[in-house]
């Protein structure tokens, strides 16, 4: 969170200046619509789980760590920057400059000062204090490895050999104007803060480890800090008592936390229990809205810590009663809220790895450096090579191109072991192919199991090999760039069915067109140092696609001289003319895009595609949005897009009518998702034909990718489960436009909705014929108006 304020260590530290964005909600107002897991292990007593919920008030991203204290190799300890408490560091940083397995940020903190506002402990030494204000806790764990959620307490003070008794107001945190005495020891930094504008007279005593002065400073820079002493600073009244102070001075503090710091293995602070014996506990401190947050917690039998994030930047986040509902759920007895916001983060180290990755995403969109955090650790000692672990960044590939295999290794405490490649011994079933070195490349189509082995240890992964690539995309799917910059391109293609493969850069040969820079092994594009407008062309086994560049201001350039590129309709062996016989199982129906109209052609285009549906169609479908002179106009059974949402049956084949009007099938009703996904249990026939006013994809499309992705795919699931044809027929841009992904078919026309008050009637307008026989589906475009 951001907390933003000056410390004045007398007044207590401040929460209490604390602001947040504030929404009154109540408790898990959503409903979850989808939810999907991912779990990994990363030791024999750490397990991530990432949770994704799709909710009727967007998605709810979720990281969990859970964590068994009684695993002998498993450590949990405070982890902050080696250099000192006083230097923030990511959380990730953190966790592989200690080589954590897993690690969430800690306690909360001053961003301008960096102090942490609670307590600190470390192997039974108190790095910070516990915040003066009673309505924040710390989590704990003892020397027996018992976990604790406490809300603490404290007694500080320092003794002068003239019986001068001061309040020790902090350690190792910063003050605006130490008119309270504070102490800094090496786990601050290696030297104390000094004098400065703000305080030019401050006085800092330098004192060993055995509590006698060594050295007593005013208004001087920053000096070491002894390696088992600490240095006392203060101004003012403090200052004062502290210059009666000489050389050889022996001071006496005392020290006490309740409970005992010096009983404890680790500690941090958060802010209020969440959590206490199983029920959402009352709040002392509250952090209002949705927003990213961190907690941790442990189960009734103390025997496994829960640690939890919730991101909140592109996602929903949570309240902080939904917070603990999660802690809850999550099987946490008690639970403590960490600091949260954009210092939300998790850091896991996937097996086989030896970098931990970031887990979630940061709110700001980049990684916070925050004050402390919590690490995990796997303490077990090295072993020998246990079991492999095989990646690749796409498990499709086309026959005939190249999939390079990630080998990575583990000892059987889950330990990374450093593979030596030449050691790698591969195989394949299910299909047939080749390997060079870790590259595979494979000569038959179908699913196959590929097979790395060291000796005894073995690893695999799934290969689905496809037949040859008809389609071309690349990402961008424009270059526009300043000169002499460089941009990196991804090449993808699809087979006939619409099913999708990564392309690797040794498997592309590019051509550039009009010096518009060049393109290297990796794949990397650097552009010239000229305004220039050009191509990029990649051939792909015989197959090409054009990527259009402009560098710079750009220039005039003729495209008659780029290579013809085979349209997919062309090749695409549904798009044909084909018989049917109007009976239940054979008939057709015709589909025509929107028929708003501006001018009086427009108008008489979409009564024509009227007459054509009363002549020709048993059924008519109108997209976008339809006037009423049409409707009067129809004779025919019609399907039109407005702004509900329905279902109908039509011979053998169910119409699911959708409303996307918003880019998103959220709004404006939240029941939607939930009636969509029940209705698909309820299709009949053999062919399924979803109906959209807008597109599914690009920027006239679903506002959010991740809610169009899971469109996509719970079609997918469908056909897969159903064997159905799945059809998703929407009111778009183009004249006519189809392509298939994953044998869902896309499929789209604009209808009146054209650019200009003056068109083509011959050339801009038509709509789509769609002939059902059975199972088989074919499509053709048709001209409205012909000569």
């Amino acid at each position: 969170m951001n907390i933003k304020k000056i410390l004045s260590l007398g007044v207590s530290i401040l929460l209490l200046l604390l602001t947040f964005p504030t929404q009154n909600v109540k408790a898990n107002t959503y409903t979850i619509l989808d939810r999907k897991e991912f779990t990994q292990n990363l030791s024999k007593g750490v397990v991530h789980k990432n949770i994704v919920y799709f909710t009727t008030e967007g998605w709810i991203n979720v990281n969990v760590l859970k964590v068994d204290l009684t695993d002998k190799y498993t450590d949990v300890s405070v982890i902050f920057n080696p250099s000192g408490i006083k230097n923030r560091m990511s959380v990730r940083d953190m966790a592989n400059t200690y080589g954590a397995v897993a690690s969430v940020n800690g306690d909360f903190f001053d961003t301008t000062t960096g102090f942490v506002i609670g307590a600190t402990v470390k192997d039974g030494r108190l790095i910070t204090d516990p915040s003066n204000i009673g309505k924040l806790a710390t989590f704990s764990i003892d020397a027996n490895g018992i976990p604790s959620i406490e809300y603490w307490s404290k007694s500080m003070s320092v003794t002068l050999p003239n019986g001068t008794k001061l309040p020790l107001a902090a350690i190792n945190k910063i003050s605006s104007t130490f008119e309270y005495l504070v102490m800094y020891t090496r786990d601050w930094f290696s030297t104390s803060p000094g004098a400065n504008e703000n305080v030019p007279q401050l006085v800092e005593v330098v004192v060993d480890g055995n509590d006698r002065v060594l050295e007593v400073r005013q208004g001087q820079p920053p000096v070491e800090i002894p390696q088992d002493g600490y240095v006392l600073a203060g101004a003012g009244y403090v200052g004062q008592n502290l210059l009666t102070l000489k050389p050889g001075d022996v001071i006496q503090k005392d020290i006490r936390t309740n409970p005992p710091f010096e009983n404890l293995k680790m500690a941090v602070s958060g802010g209020t229990i969440l959590v206490k014996d199983g029920k959402i506990a009352p709040f002392t401190h509250e952090i209002k809205g949705y927003t990213a947050r961190s907690a941790i917690g442990y189960t009734q039998d103390k025997k496994y810590l829960i640690i939890a994030t919730v991101d909140g930047s592109s996602t929903r986040g949570m309240t902080q009663q939904e917070m603990a509902n999660l802690m809850i759920s999550l099987g946490a007895y008690d639970a403590l809220n960490l600091d949260g916001g954009g210092s939300t983060q998790m850091a896991v180290r996937p097996l086989g790895d030896t970098e931990a990755k970031l887990a979630n995403h940061p709110p700001e969109g980049y990684e916070r450096k925050v004050a402390n955090g919590i690490g995990i650790f796997n303490t077990a000692p090295q072993g020998n090579l246990y079991a492999l672990k095989l990646e690749a960044s796409d498990t499709n590939v086309f026959k005939g191109l190249h999939r390079t295999i990630t080998v990575k290794g583990y000892d059987e405490n889950y330990n990374p072991v450093t593979i030596n490649p030449e050691e790698v011994l591969f195989s394949v079933n299910g299909i047939t192919g080749v390997f060079s070195g870790n590259t595979f490349m494979p000569t038959s189509v179908g699913e196959g199991v590929i097979t790395a082995r060291v000796g005894n240890a073995i690893g695999t992964i799934k290969i689905t090999s496809l037949d040859k690539p008809v389609d071309i995309r690349f990402n961008p799917a424009n270059i526009v760039i300043d000169k002499n910059k460089s941009i990196p391109v991804t090449v993808t293609a699809k087979n006939i069915k619409g099913y999708r493969a990564l392309i690797e850069p040794q498997d592309i040969t590019w051509e550039v067109y009009n010096n518009v820079g060049n393109i290297d092994k990796n794949g990397m594009f650097v552009s010239s140092n000229l305004d220039v407008t050009g191509a990029l062309v990649a051939n792909v086994l015989g197959e090409k696609a054009i990527l259009p560049v402009k560098v710079g201001q750009g220039s005039e350039f003729d495209t008659s001289v780029l290579p013809h590129v085979t349209e997919f309709t062309q090749i695409d062996p549904y798009n044909k003319e084909v018989i049917v016989k109007n009976t239940y199982d054979s008939f057709k129906f015709m589909v025509f895009g929107d028929t708003k109209y501006n001018t009086l052609l427009k108008l008489h285009i979409s009564l024509k595609a009227a007459d054509i549906a009363n002549a020709e169609y048993p059924l008519a479908i109108f997209l976008g949005d339809v006037n009423e002179k049409v409707l009067k106009n129809l004779k025919v059974k019609y399907i039109t897009t407005g702004d509900k949402y329905t279902m109908y049956n039509y011979n053998n084949s169910t119409f699911i009518v959708l409303n996307n009007r918003s880019g998103s099938l959220l709004n404006p009703d939240k029941n939607q998702w939930s009636w969509f996904k029940e209705q698909l249990n309820n299709v009949k026939g053999d062919n399924l034909f979803i109906i959209l006013p807008k597109p599914v994809w690009g920027s006239d499309g679903f506002k959010d990718v991740k809610e169009a992705t899971l469109f996509e795919e719970t079609l997918k699931e469908f056909k897969k489960n159903t064997g159905k044809n799945v059809w998703i027929i929407y009111n778009g841009k183009s004249k006519f436009y189809t392509t298939l992904n994953d044998e869902i078919r896309y499929i789209t026309t604009y209808g009146t909705d054209v650019e200009g008050n003056t068109n083509d009637i011959y050339n801009d307008f038509g709509f789509i014929s769609i002939m059902v026989n059975g199972k088989e589906v074919n499509y053709q475009f048709k001209n409205l108006i012909n000569k």
